[in-house]
C-alpha cells in the first residue's frame, strides 16, 4: 500500500484499488499500514458509487453507497453510531471497493463515533473522536484478512469460550443448543393493558410441558429464559428432568417514576420483580446528563395509550445492586445457572450526578467488571446486544445476530409475535438479504462468544423465512432463539424442531472455533462461504435455484457443511 499527496489532501493506493481523502493531515507508514494520531474528525475517503459500507453494527451490516433502505428499529438513512455500543460494537470501519478492503481502525473508540448519511443520493463516511487516538489504515485482499489484522491490533486479549467452559462447564448446554422464551398468552394484557388487570403471566406447567415434548424430539440442550419471577419454581425441574439450564431476566437500566404507578398498569410492576427493586433508587441512583437532567429510556403504555419514558440508572448504582441482589436470587433458587441483564452490555454512558459520577472509560470497566462477577459466582452472563470492550465476562449475547437497523419497528415489545406479511417483507427485503448482512464480528471474535438473534427477531417468527434463518445461522456459525406464545406452540413444534437439529450439527462443531476465513462467491451474493477454524467449512446458497460449488450441487435455500481434508 502506498501513499499519494495531492493539492486537496492524499490517497491511499494498492494496486489498481485507489482511496482518496480530503485531509489537511496525512497518515505516516507503518510498514504495510498507516496510522496517525488524532482528536477531532477522522480523515475517511470519499465514497464512490459502487462502494459498500461495512459497518460494526451488531454483527454487522452491509449498505451500498448508492443503495436504499428502509429503516427498523434504527434509521438506515442516517446511521449514525458511537463506538462501545450496538451501533459500534467494535472500533472499525470498512470500504469495500472492488473487492479490496480498506480497514480504518482505532485503537480506542470509547470516545468516538462514526455516521454513514445519504447525501444526494449517495452515503458518505464521516468519523471524529472527543479524545485523542490511534487510527490505523490498511487495504487488504480479503475481509478476513482485514478483521484478524483488527483482533491482533486490539490487544484485548479476549478470553475465549473454550477458556470459559473451563471455568464453568455448564455453558457446554449452550454449544449446539438453543434458547427459549415461552410467553403466557396474556403477556399483552398484562404489560400494555388500559386498565388495571389482575392477571398473572407465570407461565406454570405450560413451561415444564412444552420443555416435555421438545426433549422427546431430540433437543438435547436449551436455555430457558425466565422472565417473571413466579416462574422460577420451575427452574429445578428443567434442570433435574431434562438437564436444560434457565437464566432469569434482569435489568439494571430502567428506572420507573412511582408517580407513574398512577398511569400505568399496575399489574406490570407487580410481576416485573425488577420494577420495584429499581423504584428504590429514584430519583437518587438515576443517571445525570450533563445538562442536570435524568436520562431519558424506555417508555410505557399508559392507561390513554400513550407511552411515557422511563429514567436510567446509572451504571456505578447497577453494578453496586448487581453484587447486592443477585447472590439472594441464587440462595432462594440455586438451580438458576444463567442471568440476562437486558439492556446494560448494549452500550456506555456518562453520568454526571455529583454522588456517583461516571466518566465513559471508567463506564467500560464498571460494567466489564460487574459481568465478571456473575461469572465469578457460577452464572452464565448474557446481554442484549454487546460490545468488544465487556465480552471477557460475557458467555452469550441476545441480539447480535440481529442488526439493529434491520429489525421490524417495535420488535421489542412484539418479541413473541409471529410475523405477519407487512414485517416478513420487511425482514426479508433487508434482515434476511445476504447482499445486506456481513460476519464482520463472527471474523474477529466468534470463539469468544454465543451470538444469538433477537427475541423480536427470533429462528421461528416466520414458517415462509424459517429456511433464509437457518442459512444465516449455520453460515455465521450462530446458534437459534425462539421466543413464542404458549397458544403458538402446536403450530411452531415443527418449525423449531427442524431448525433446532439443522442449526446444532453445525453450532455444535464450529462453536468455539475462530471464523478464519469468508467469501461471498456469486455476483448477485447468494454463494457465500465460511470457515471455522480452518476445519469446516459452510457453502449457503441463498438463491432459489441450484448452485454447483466446486462440482457440488447445493439446492435452492440449502446449504452444505463438511469438514475440509
Amino acid at each position: 500500500m502506498d501513499i499519494l499527496q495531492n493539492k486537496d489532501g492524499f490517497s491511499l493506493v494498492s494496486n489498481s484499488v485507489k482511496y482518496d481523502f480530503v485531509s489537511d493531515i496525512a497518515p505516516i507508514c507503518r510498514g504495510s499500514h498507516y496510522e496517525l494520531c488524532i482528536t477531532g474528525i477522522i480523515p475517511v475517503p470519499l465514497i464512490n458509487k459502487g462502494d459498500r459500507l461495512l459497518l460494526p453494527i451488531d454483527e454487522g451490516i452491509a449498505i451500498r453507497a448508492d443503495g436504499n433502505y428502509i429503516s427498523g428499529e434504527s434509521n438506515c438513512e442516517r446511521i449514525v453510531g458511537n463506538f462501545c455500543g450496538r451501533e459500534g460494537t467494535m472500533s472499525m470501519v470498512i470500504v469495500e471497493r472492488q473487492n479490496r478492503f480498506l480497514l480504518i481502525a482505532l485503537d480506542n473508540g470509547t470516545n468516538a463515533s462514526y455516521s454513514a448519511c445519504k447525501e444526494n443520493e449517495l452515503y458518505q463516511l464521516a468519523m471524529t473522536t472527543k479524545k485523542e487516538c490511534k487510527v490505523t489504515y490498511g487495504i487488504f485482499n480479503k475481509l478476513s484478512e482485514a478483521c484478524k489484522y483488527y483482533r491482533d491490533m486490539k490487544n484485548l486479549n479476549p478470553v475465549t469460550l473454550s477458556e470459559k467452559l473451563k471455568r464453568n462447564p455448564e455453558i457446554q448446554k449452550l454449544i449446539g443448543g438453543g434458547i427459549f422464551w415461552i410467553w403466557n398468552n396474556n403477556y399483552d394484557e398484562v404489560m400494555y393493558s388500559e386498565q388495571n388487570t389482575n392477571i398473572s403471566p407465570v407461565v406454570g406447567k405450560d413451561l415444564l410441558s412444552i420443555a416435555d415434548r421438545i426433549f422427546s424430539l431430540g433437543v438435547e440442550r436449551a436455555l430457558f429464559g425466565v422472565f417473571f419471577n413466579g416462574d422460577s419454581h420451575f427452574v429445578r425441574e428443567l434442570y433435574k428432568k431434562y438437564g436444560y439450564i434457565a437464566t432469569q431476566y434482569d435489568n439494571y437500566n430502567d428506572v420507573l417514576n412511582p408517580e407513574m404507578l398512577k398511569i400505568i398498569p399496575s399489574n406490570r410492576a407487580n410481576n416485573c420483580d425488577y420494577t420495584r427493586r429499581r423504584m428504590a433508587d429514584y430519583p437518587n441512583g438515576l443517571q445525570i446528563n450533563n445538562d442536570g437532567s435524568p436520562t431519558k429510556v424506555w417508555a410505557l403504555k399508559g392507561f390513554d395509550g400513550n407511552y411515557y419514558r422511563q429514567n436510567l440508572l446509572c451504571p456505578l448504582v447497577a453494578a453496586k445492586r448487581m453484587r447486592e441482589e443477585i447472590p439472594k436470587v441464587l440462595n432462594e433458587f440455586p438451580y438458576y445457572k444463567g442471568r440476562f441483564i437486558d439492556c446494560f452490555g448494549a452500550g456506555i454512558s456518562e453520568c454526571f450526578s455529583k454522588e456517583h459520577p461516571l466518566t465513559r472509560e471508567e463506564c467500560i470497566n464498571v460494567k466489564r467488571n460487574a459481568f465478571s462477577f456473575l461469572g465469578d459466582i457460577g452464572l452464565i452472563a448474557g446481554t442484549e446486544d454487546c460490545f468488544e470492550d465487556i465480552i471477557n465476562g460475557l458467555v452469550y449475547s441476545e441480539g447480535l445476530h440481529s442488526p439493529i437497523n434491520f429489525r421490524c419497528p417495535d420488535s421489542g415489545r412484539k418479541h413473541a409475535h409471529m410475523y405477519d406479511t407487512e414485517r416478513s417483507e420487511h425482514i426479508k427485503r433487508q434482515m434476511l438479504n445476504p447482499e445486506c448482512r456481513v460476519p464482520l464480528w463472527q471474523l474477529v471474535y466468534h470463539d469468544c462468544l454465543l451470538a444469538f438473534p433477537y427475541w423480536g427477531d427470533s429462528t421461528a417468527s416466520s414458517h415462509e423465512l424459517l429456511k433464509y434463518k437457518v442459512l444465516f445461522a449455520c453460515l455465521y456459525g450462530c446458534p437459534p432463539l425462539y421466543s413464542f406464545f404458549v397458544k403458538d406452540f402446536e403450530y411452531l413444534e415443527n418449525d423449531i424442531i427442524s431448525s433446532y437439529k439443522l442449526i446444532s450439527e453445525v453450532h455444535q462443531k464450529v462453536a468455539t472455533l475462530p471464523m478464519t476465513d469468508f467469501e461471498v462467491l456469486s455476483d448477485d451474493y447468494n454463494l457465500q462461504r465460511s470457515v471455522f477454524g480452518n476445519k469446516y467449512e459452510v457453502v449457503a446458497n441463498f438463491s432459489d435455484k441450484p448452485r454447483v460449488y466446486n462440482n457440488e450441487i447445493i439446492q435452492a435455500l440449502d446449504f452444505i457443511f463438511k469438514e475440509l481434508l
